[in-house]
């Protein structure tokens, strides 16, 4: 056996499918896995299926955007105000999806520990105070440990409940709480009992630096003091009274810019008075009256540069970032300017800045950039359509997109206006046939004008014209086909009377042609008489009367004979020239023609001048041959 012949390799193809589509199945992951520790690393990715990946990301905490623009969100060390929902946006070429929020559990010790007493010092003895342990803690703390003077007190409850108080029972209370991440002590509280003011201390009881708008909490604490201080305490800021301040030991208001500055209490009783150490306190504020500053102002041509500006007013911590926002989108510009070098008709829209600080973020008023530029992409649209029946009417829509919009708009069919007007619509009411043709419009702004592409509109004939059209080519053709035959019979019968009458075939009036009825021999001798015939005239056949019978009929020569003057011999022998019709070739029957003429005494061409229609015509005599005489005839051999 043969070994089989390799076999061709068989062609193959393949194809790569690639689908774009936005970011989708958004989701919020958190490394390591959820409750957070405080002070550890807690890494957020922002994940989505998307083609193609995603080129911007947006952040947000607690509903507020975060000035972070990458997949993945680091925080290190967490802190308890990383706590809350996280989410995330996507957006790729195609668009923009949104992540289900992601709930951030940070755990955390106790702090900000703080006691509280009930009512404030100083304390009356044998009147209740309550004790209670305050902070923030997650998880809660499960457990507190009371101190006073640095003694352990049989306590494990937040609150610490004193019935009557005694002198033995001032000094310095301290909690501790613990939870399951830790443990953190407050700061001591000295509780007074009748006790003169051996001290005082301003305590913030909210965060410091304030943010504009939220509420500030200070309290005045005072040393042991006996007998109690007196039941006012003096507020000052700046080393000033202030008047608006009022009179216990606590003081809360809405932070504000204004409010900025070194506050300090004062407490009193008999013994004397004792001021607690300043508190500087500092109110962040937003941006302030941000705007958006246009150079040059007012409508750009486009192809001009053009510079954007965000700018503010007052802003405490200074503004640490800008972006840009176009129509809502976010821009991938950052920075207090945006160049726009040179402007383009996409860069037409209202731009927002956004300003961000430490206190939080602003926006400006949109402020709309306005590019100027002429018409473009114009079309012209056939409503209902390219073809149309006849009696129809015919909108024509002018789009184009330019800025300022178009003002004014031309039509035109096959090059030749129609008409002008400001609006993008021109109405051609009930059209015929003859309004088929290529239809442009043009549109003008003040900037360009520009014309659309010739689009072709054909205009059909309906039922009715094509019936009645029909009907009126049959009644042509059938008259057409009657006339003929009538003519066709005139045409006969004249043919017969004309055999009858023995009349030769002639030309339109004016003219005619003879033949030599007898060509001369080769090499016989020509005289000078056979070479030109300078004069000749009509004569009627023999046997005829020159007045009698109807010679002409209109202008046309009925008969002729042209003869040669050569004596008795030659009219014996009968006229060497007959009239013949143009180009017949013929002989007088007996078929001794020679066409046209070989040159050597055959007749070529004879004109006649004939009396003009209308002429009175005598029946006999030399007024009938004067009328119908030859007036001029040259002949040539």
């Amino acid at each position: 056996m043969g070994v089989p012949p390799p076999r061709a390799p068989l062609a193959n193809a393949s194809a790569l499918l690639r689908v774009r589509y936005a970011p989708q199945e958004l989701r919020v992951e958190v490394a390591p896995a959820a409750p957070a520790i405080e002070g550890r690393e807690v890494t957020l990715s922002c994940r989505a299926a998307a083609n193609p990946p995603p080129h911007g990301y947006r952040w947000t905490h607690n509903g507020r955007p975060l000035p972070h623009g990458e997949a993945q969100l680091r925080l290190a060390p967490v802190r308890p105000r990383h706590a809350g929902t996280y989410g995330c946006e996507a957006t790729n070429a195609v668009g923009t999806a949104a992540s289900d929020g992601l709930l951030l559990d940070v755990r955390y010790a106790p702090q900000d520990l703080r006691l509280e007493a009930s009512p404030p010092a100083p304390a009356i003895e044998g009147r209740e105070v309550t004790l209670s342990c305050r902070g923030a803690a997650n998880p809660p703390p499960h457990s507190y440990l009371w101190t006073l003077d640095g003694q352990l007190l049989l306590h494990g409850e937040a609150q610490l409940r004193l019935a009557s108080v005694q002198t033995h029972n001032a000094g310095t209370y301290r909690c501790e709480a613990t939870n399951a991440v830790g443990t953190a002590a407050s700061e001591g509280l000295f509780l007074d009992v009748y006790y003169p003011p051996r001290g005082a201390s301003l305590q913030a009881l909210s965060p410091l630096p304030a943010l504009s708008g939220t509420r500030v909490t200070l309290r005045c604490a005072v040393g042991p003091a006996r007998p109690p201080a007196l039941p006012a305490v003096l507020w000052l800021r700046d080393g000033r009274p202030d008047p608006a301040a009022p009179p216990g030991p606590t003081w809360a208001f809405a932070a504000a810019p204004e409010r900025a500055g070194t506050y300090s209490c004062e407490a009193r009783n008999a013994a004397g008075a004792a001021r607690s150490p300043p508190l500087p306190l500092d109110v962040w504020v937003p941006p302030q009256a941000v705007r958006v500053e246009q150079r040059p102002g007012g409508p750009v041509a486009a192809g001009e540069p053009v510079g954007l500006r965000c700018a503010w007013g007052g802003a405490r911590p200074p503004v640490a970032a800008v972006a840009w926002l176009k129509d809502g989108r976010p821009l991938p510009a950052a920075g207090p300017h945006l160049r726009l070098p040179p402007a383009r008709p996409p860069d037409a829209g209202a731009y927002v800045c956004e300003a961000r600080n430490a206190a939080g973020a602003a926006r400006s008023p949109p402020a709309l950039l306005q590019v100027l530029y002429g018409p473009r992409q114009v079309e012209l649209v056939p409503e209902p359509g390219p073809v149309v029946p006849e009696a129809a009417d015919v909108s024509l829509r002018c789009r184009a997109a330019a800025w300022p919009r178009p003002g004014a708009f031309e039509w035109f069919r096959d090059g030749r206006p129609l008409g002008r007007g400001p609006g993008d619509l021109w109405v051609l009411r009930a059209v015929g046939a003859q309004a088929s043709g290529r239809y442009r419009c043009r549109a003008t702004n003040a900037v360009a004008s520009a014309d659309s592409p010739d689009v072709p509109i054909t205009v059909y004939y309906s039922t009715a014209t094509i019936l009645r059209r029909t009907f009126l080519g049959l009644g042509v053709g059938l008259g057409s086909l009657l006339l003929l035959g009538a003519l066709g019979c005139c045409l006969r019968r004249r043919w017969r009377r004309v055999a009858a009458d023995e009349e030769p075939v002639v030309e339109p009036p004016g003219t005619f042609f003879l033949r030599n009825k007898k060509p001369r021999t080769p090499g016989s001798a020509v005289g000078p008489a056979d070479a030109t015939l300078s004069y000749s005239s009509l004569l009627f056949p023999p046997g005829r009367p020159a007045g009698t019978g109807a010679r002409l009929r209109g202008d046309a020569v009925v008969y002729s004979v042209l003869k040669r003057g050569q004596g008795d011999a030659k009219a014996a022998e009968g006229p060497d020239y007959e009239n013949v019709g143009r180009g017949d070739g013929r002989g007088d029957g007996d078929g001794d023609g020679d066409g046209d003429g070989d040159g050597e005494g055959t007749l070529l061409y004879a004109a006649l001048a004939l009396s003009p229609p209308g002429t009175p015509r005598g029946r006999g005599g030399d007024a009938g041959d004067a009328e119908d005489a030859v007036e001029y005839v040259a002949l040539r051999h």
